[in-house]
């Protein structure tokens, strides 16, 4: 796709005729390029980009010019025709930087993460630029690379040992991997020059209450607050650090502020039902109210579970496993019990079993939820009246 946007490009200037050199003598084109400038500017991209066309004309190889027409394509969010004109200008020279830059910002803004990382370590090899390998990490992160973003996140943080942004990108890595003393070894000395950071206070508050050392932890969380921040997760791990500590009361009262500001959080209802519990000794109506809503958030979808197993139940029904095929049946019924289509499919997976009693209890749970008339109806009556007749054939041969 980068070669048709190229090749769309060198088209255009191809098609310009030469003219150019006999009628740039009466026509000013550093003028256009200033004009298309403050239409740039001026947000009116669309008109910029008409005068750089009209100016590229009468000289089809004026860089500026061209750059011009590659900012107002990305300006104007023109994606493809701006890469287009990026690769373009690369190709024309090269050695210029700016041009793989933008390349990469813009494949960036556009989610492409592994052309942009390839463009970025292109150019960190011939320039360190922390920008740009703030960028790669970034690229490397979000594609799921989490061991590349480190190695440049270390390289940013090198030149910029002191950049919160980039300290709590990196955090977010090693705390996803559990590793809560290389969050702590890179935050303590960062917050002894910046005590009252609140981008790293509390990923260091965080780190510390995961590695289970909750005093200290509790006094980050403590120092935020007296900071102005009473924000949930504030609450929210001042009330954990002292319910680790057993200051029951204490943790309470936080998980009350917390539920406050965000009732949403199962794990907040389930502790705060917890700690309440704790404190009486038992329990009583609102620790059972609390409970019991912890329980009902953690309850997955209905359609989307008996839709699940019933696609899981109609598979093994259809390679002949009944047995396994009738236990997802009876959890697909579970989620939607209108659905008793499932209660016939159960009894025929245990008629085809022959294990006849179990069927018929089925088929009759069927027909005393079912419609007389409608062929789902009319098939369970004659499956019923062929296990009798086999039952009854079975007890013949018995005697």
């Amino acid at each position: 796709m980068k070669r048709i946007f190229v090749l769309t490009a060198l088209y255009i200037l191809l098609c310009f005729p030469l003219r150019a050199q006999t009628d740039s003598i009466s026509f000013d084109v550093r003028q256009s390029l200033e004009n298309a400038r403050q239409l740039r500017r001026l947000c009116k991209t669309d008109q910029a980009i008409d005068t750089l066309m009209v100016a590229l004309q009468h000289n089809t190889s004026d860089m500026e010019v061209l750059t011009e027409l590659a900012e107002c394509h990305t300006s104007a969010g023109n994606t493809e025709e701006a890469y287009g004109w990026w690769v373009m200008l690369s190709t024309m020279q090269p050695d210029n930087l700016y041009f793989q830059i933008a390349q990469a910002r813009l494949l960036y803004r556009e989610k492409a993460y592994e052309e942009c990382i390839r463009i970025c370590r292109g150019i960190t090899a011939r320039d360190t630029i922390p920008d740009i390998l703030a960028m790669t990490a970034d690229a490397y992160r979000l594609s799921g690379k989490a061991d590349s973003a480190l190695v440049y996140y270390n390289e940013f943080l090198r030149i910029k040992p002191h950049h919160a942004r980039t300290i709590s990108k990196k955090a977010d890595i090693l705390l996803a991997a559990k590793k809560y003393d290389e969050v702590l070894e890179m935050t303590g000395p960062f917050l002894e020059a910046e005590p009252d950071n609140m981008t790293v206070l509390p990923i260091h508050g965080l780190a510390l209450h995961l590695n289970k050392k909750y005093k200290p932890s509790l006094e980050v969380f403590e120092k935020q607050l007296s900071l102005g921040d009473s924000t949930y997760s504030v609450r929210y791990y001042l009330g954990l650090n002292h319910f680790m500590l057993d200051n029951i009361l204490q943790a309470e009262r936080e998980f009350e502020k917390a539920y406050q500001l965000d009732s949403s959080d199962v794990m907040l209802v389930y502790q705060l039902a917890e700690t309440k519990s704790r404190r009486i000794y038992g329990s009583n109506d609102e620790t059972e109210r609390l409970y019991a809503k912890a329980l009902k958030m953690l309850e997955p979808n209905p359609v989307m579970m008996h839709n699940i197993y019933g696609s899981r139940a109609m598979s093994f029904h259809k390679s002949e496993d009944f047995r396994t095929a009738i236990k997802y049946y009876e959890l697909s019924y579970r989620y939607n019990p209108k659905n008793i289509s499932a209660l016939s499919s159960i009894g025929y997976c245990y008629e085809r079993l022959k294990e006849y009693d179990d069927a018929l209890k089925y088929y009759e749970l069927y027909l005393k939820k079912g419609r007389p008339g409608s062929k789902g109806y009319q098939f369970v009556e004659e499956s019923i009246a062929y296990i009798k007749q086999e039952k009854f054939m079975e007890d013949m041969r018995a005697d």
